[in-house]
């Protein structure tokens, strides 16, 4: 889906009558349930993990920095307050290391498993070629159910 829109408006309030105008710009992407199913698996980005990382770790940094300046409870306050900040880090990096683990283990058995699979075109139904015992032998289907 990519549409965009115009429009414009009159506001009446106290301070008197104003024109605006503005302009939306929409991306968006539909998918049936079918095209759902039928679709690749997808690899887990590293970047946007990355990114979400340094945002918490700047938002936690910006809250830690207020309770400490505007509390001053003073004595060990700050290296409690660091706490924080080493578990926000192993949640980061736990995250990450589930994502190298999709993107290097599952990821490529998931594609394996989707480049053999067909679908029908009149009801959905998914059906996989089986070639696990001998690639040059026979191949056995196996209905996918989901």
């Amino acid at each position: 889906m990519n549409a965009s829109s115009r429009g414009w408006n009159i506001l009446v309030g106290s301070g008197g009558a104003d024109l605006g105008f503005g302009n939306v710009r929409t991306k968006g992407q539909i998918q049936t349930r079918l095209s759902q199913r039928a679709s690749p698996p997808r690899k887990w980005p590293y970047r946007k993990i990355a990114l979400a990382g340094l945002i918490g770790m700047l938002i936690l940094e910006f809250i830690l920095g207020y309770v400490d300046t505007f509390l001053r409870t003073g004595g060990n306050f700050n290296h409690q307050l660091a706490w924080f900040g080493y578990a926000w880090l192993g949640l980061v990096v736990l995250i990450f290391s589930l994502a190298v683990r999709h993107n290097l283990g599952l990821y490529p058995r998931r594609h394996r498993l989707w480049d053999c699979s067909f679908m029908c075109r009149a009801c959905g139904h998914i059906v996989q070629l089986d070639r696990t015992s001998d690639p040059r032998g026979p191949a056995f289907i196996r209905e996918v159910r989901s």
